[in-house]
């Protein structure tokens, strides 16, 4: 389905009619823009989930990899077959402390060999810093990272031009003290009128260190924990039902591939969405048509999205789970963000854009 520039304009919110049987329907108000279909409740389902067959909440484990979405009337969409286990025996705590600081700066960069001639005044400029930091004896540089926005420097080997006249440097960088970054802001500004022409001014102005706030999620026994409610003091009691932990992903095994002598860019035969928490990632595959479930997952393998995201790092863990109720797959990603949220010092911290580099992935 198309939607129109007038339709986005005037976006309905989307309503949800839950029955007492967990069926539900998805619709939206009327005389409002926007889209309810199945791609787009599809999509929703697989945003910044991990397990489709036990996406952890606190009060129910989810099963999500038999879901029905159906669509029963223009902008109205069904969803059935999801199904609850009980919750774990742990709690999720989310953690924060500080680690250090970061400070960020964007120029534009314009004329011939602009993504060289920002790589090179950035990096110039960090060379230039380590010098001085040496003399003052506060360390170097614990991360650094410099992208030329415009240069495809997002798509890894897939990159197919590498001669942009117009780019945006992005150059992040990390350090435990912050009067090094305050040196480094005094730095890049400059660099401006003392470097290589053509580039222009620091978007937002001179960079400002902030602290970086490092995110520690880890489980924790709720035998441990007493609950207190309310001014009474009441105690609550831990529910006695059987306990549900995440399950290890099943072992990947895959339908014999149709063949054939075409080949697709994967976002003509699929929807994708992703997400993040933390430092992963999911990307979310669902058929366009159900017919090309067994296709796709003869070709989408762990190995083969791992090989085409190596240039997130090393580091990389890809974790595939199936959804054929919908026909559908969900990738884990893990280690794939630079640390991911505040910590990580690189564009694309959410996986927005790279998701976009995944509809280029060549189907055959």
């Amino acid at each position: 389905a198309v939607v129109s520039t007038q339709s986005t304009g005037n976006v309905g919110f989307p309503i949800v009619d839950v029955q007492s049987d967990g069926v539900f329907k998805v619709t939206k108000p009327v005389n409002t823009g926007g889209l309810v279909s199945f791609g787009t409740v599809a999509e929703q389902m697989l945003y910044e989930i991990g397990d489709s067959q036990c996406y952890a909440l606190p009060d129910v484990n989810c099963d999500f990899s038999n879901v029905s979405i159906k669509e029963v009337a223009d902008n109205e969409v069904e969803v059935t077959g999801a199904v609850g286990t009980p919750p774990s025996s742990t709690y999720k705590v989310s953690a924060t402390y500080i680690d250090g600081y970061k400070a960020t700066s964007m120029a534009p960069m314009i004329g011939p060999k602009a993504a060289q001639k920002g790589q090179l005044n950035a990096m110039s400029t960090i060379k230039r810093c380590e010098k001085l930091f040496s003399k003052m004896g506060i360390g170097s540089f614990e991360e650094v990272n410099v992208e030329c926005l415009g240069s495809e420097s997002n798509y890894g080997k897939s990159k197919e031009s590498s001669d942009a006249k117009e780019v945006v440097v992005w150059t992040s960088v990390r350090h435990k003290n912050k009067t090094a970054l305050e040196l480094w802001a005094k730095e890049i500004a400059g660099a401006s009128t003392g470097m290589a022409p053509g580039f222009t001014t620091l978007v937002g102005g001179r960079p400002k260190p902030t602290p970086i706030l490092r995110y520690k999620p880890f489980y924790y026994p709720k035998e441990l924990v007493d609950i207190t409610v309310g001014e009474d003091e009441f105690k609550s009691s831990n529910t006695e039902f059987s306990q549900t932990q995440p399950q290890s992903p099943p072992e990947e095994t895959h339908a014999v591939a149709n063949e054939g002598e075409h080949s697709y860019r994967l976002e003509e035969l699929a929807f994708l969405r992703s997400g993040d928490k933390g430092n992963s990632a999911n990307l979310g595959i669902i058929c366009r048509d159900k017919s090309l479930y067994n296709a796709l997952d003869a070709r989408l393998t762990s190995a083969a999205v791992k090989e085409y995201l190596t240039f997130l790092g090393e580091d990389l863990v890809v974790t595939k789970y199936n959804l054929p109720g919908i026909g559908a797959f969900n990738f884990n990603l893990d280690n794939a963000l630079g640390g991911g949220g505040v910590v990580s010092l690189i564009f694309d911290f959410q996986f927005i854009a790279k998701k976009q580099k995944n509809t280029d992935f060549v189907i055959e």
